[in-house]
């Protein structure tokens, strides 16, 4: 299996990536890419699924480029956007993103609502850690017809994902989560990369 790791970070890559490796690598051979680089007819050949990282940028003060835009949206392989990378799955569908009042930075009980198999064994409720200060609005994630899996005090959605295609987010930080975090890992690879 290979996976396509989407870095999205803008500084300090070096010290964040290899959190999204070690979780990645028991399960997959990784090729990591620069999110600059993706282009609609960006070469997926030989990729089984792809993990867009987290990221310094603000997407509710300035727009993604619309290449990387147009290669969310072409995207039909299992896919998992973590922090910002699920801000942009939700935003390349047409979903809003808004600046929070705060930042926040913790861990965090999450709200499991719906069982799929990604949360298999993280159901109904998990601690998870948080490092944000934007979210999806749950209204626009309604309008544009996914589904939110998992809420959250701080954010109203902290999971998400397309009705029809592989494709999910998650707003708090898996690779930063232990043991929980791995078991989110284990579930995208197993039960929805394997599937």
């Amino acid at each position: 299996m290979k996976t396509l790791l989407v870095n999205c970070y803008k500084e300090k890559s070096e010290s964040k990536i290899p959190f999204y490796l070690d979780m990645c690598r028991p399960y997959s051979e990784v090729v990591v890419v620069r999110a600059a680089e993706l282009k609609p007819n960006f070469n997926l050949k030989g990729i089984d699924a792809v993990v867009f990282s987290g990221s310094q940028w603000m997407l509710s003060e300035q727009e993604p480029p619309i290449t990387l835009i147009d290669f969310v949206r072409a995207l039909k392989l299992p896919t998992l956007g973590i922090c910002f990378g699920h801000q942009l799955l939700g935003r390349a569908f047409g979903a809003d993103v808004k600046k929070g009042a705060v930042f926040v930075e913790q861990d965090e009980i999450i709200k499991v609502t719906a069982e799929w198999d990604v949360f298999r064994g993280l159901f109904p409720e998990t601690t998870m850690r948080e490092s944000h200060q934007e979210f999806v609005t749950p209204e626009s994630v309604m309008e544009i017809g996914w589904e939110i899996g998992a809420v959250s005090d701080s954010c109203p959605v902290e999971a998400m994902r397309h009705p029809e295609l592989p494709l999910f987010g998650v707003q708090f930080h898996p690779e930063r989560s232990g043991e929980n975090g791995k078991r989110l890992f284990e579930n995208f690879f197993l039960k929805v990369v394997q599937k």
